[in-house]
């Protein structure tokens, strides 16, 4: 009897095997990033297309998208000390993915700007709540492994698998199946309901998934603000006002109608998926070597070229289809080379401070910056034309480029 209850005390909790060298927790967890990617990358690479289908101009496309990103990055900022403050982290992580994964697919049921509007701000909560518990449960998973590196090496892995693996389903639906179909508002519906498949699935994996909890070391003593000196402050506007500089994913969906039929968009897409998976390791590497400075600004200039680019008007030929899909290869080398990067930049400068506080701040910003850069530039893409919005822009962002350039952070 003894025996039994010794047994049953020491036996391995299913979530806390160890599979592939690391937790079935964090395996877990990856099939639910792996799902919700799945499911929102879907819905995202039609989602343009589908507004313009109900009516919508570029200016409510830019607002969507702005209200979307700015709320997803502001609560970043808050969602850390949230993750610190609550003692039930497992209870943030499926309200996040819930309400992230029930939202998306309502799109189609709701076939006007305004109802989208709120879906997907309440998607983008969500997924702002959910990131920053789901990271501390992933890097507490680790330590039972002691290959924390390899966790979220394989969870990246997977959520990129998902991001992937989305927008190649909608492209295959588009071609194969509506191929002769003439309401093309209701293939975008049909596209965006079937989202509830996969986002059902990353529910059920998260409610399977176990919140692992590990006594906490007393911290050292920490300043409770980070220093507010001139580099950080300097990086942060800087990269601020190049994010307004930035064009939206959506405004280049929008703008590849012109270069090819609309059944291959979510391809290129996934494409552009692809190559800013390759370049986030490729540029974090490079950046170690020749300083991050080159690589943001490698990166700028990119985005730059793809910008300059889609300023003219072409004649139709087939050289159109390989040129926007260049296009979309460089705009996901621009975003691997950036976006990892400057997050390691702000890490060197802001140094032994409150490394959390710091990326608060900086996220908050790219925040609200996103916003009205998205909503001026679809107001300037819808009565204006596409040639001046990318004109203003490109103007904007070798401006941004120069002051960066000649900026000393060291």
């Amino acid at each position: 009897m003894t025996d039994d209850i010794n047994k049953k005390k020491n036996k391995i909790p299913f979530q806390e095997k160890i599979i592939f060298g690391v937790t079935v927790n964090i395996l877990l967890f990856g099939l639910v990033s792996l799902f919700t990617d799945y499911s929102s990358d879907m819905v995202n690479s039609v989602l343009p297309l589908f507004l313009l289908s109900i009516g919508a101009g570029e200016t409510i496309i830019g607002a969507i998208s702005g209200v979307s990103e700015a709320v997803g990055n502001i609560l970043k900022g808050v969602s850390g000390w949230i993750s610190d403050k609550i003692k039930n982290r497992k209870s943030l992580v499926i309200g996040g993915y819930a309400l992230s994964n029930i939202s998306k697919p309502l799109i189609a049921l709701f076939p006007n700007w305004e109802s989208i509007l709120v879906l997907k701000f309440t998607d983008r909560i969500g997924k702002g709540l959910r990131t920053s518990p789901r990271d501390a449960i992933i890097a507490e998973s680790s330590t039972l492994s002691h290959k924390t590196g390899a966790a979220f090496g394989i969870h990246r892995a997977m959520d990129t698998t998902g991001a992937i693996l989305g927008p190649l389903t909608a492209s295959l639906l588009l071609i194969y199946v509506f191929t002769n179909s003439t309401n093309i508002t209701l293939i975008y519906q049909f596209i965006i309901g079937l989202s509830l498949i996969p986002g059902i699935i990353a529910i059920v994996f998260v409610i399977l998934a176990k919140d692992i909890k590990r006594e906490r070391e007393k911290l050292e003593h920490r300043p409770n603000s980070i220093t507010m000196n001139k580099k950080f402050v300097s990086l942060v506007v800087i990269m601020a006002f190049a994010e307004f500089a930035s064009i939206d994913l959506a405004f280049f969906i929008l703008r590849a109608r012109d270069f090819i039929s609309f059944q291959f968009i979510p391809l290129i897409v996934a494409l552009s998926n692809i190559v800013y998976v390759l370049f986030s390791i490729i540029g974090g590497k490079i950046s170690d070597k020749i300083g991050r400075k080159n690589v943001i600004l490698s990166g700028l200039g990119i985005l730059l070229i793809c910008s300059v680019i889609l300023i003219f008007n072409y004649p139709p030929g087939l050289y159109l289809a390989p040129l926007i899909t260049s296009i979309f290869v460089l705009f996901g080398m621009y975003h691997g080379l950036v976006d990892p990067v400057s997050r390691a930049m702000v890490s060197d400068i802001v140094g032994n401070n409150r490394k959390d506080k710091a990326y608060g701040l900086y996220y908050l910003t790219i925040g609200l910056v996103t916003l009205p850069e998205s909503i001026l530039f679809g107001y300037f893409y819808q009565f204006f034309n596409y040639s001046f919005a990318f004109t203003f822009s490109s103007i904007f962002l070798a401006i941004c480029m120069c002051i960066f350039a000649i900026k000393k952070f060291k």
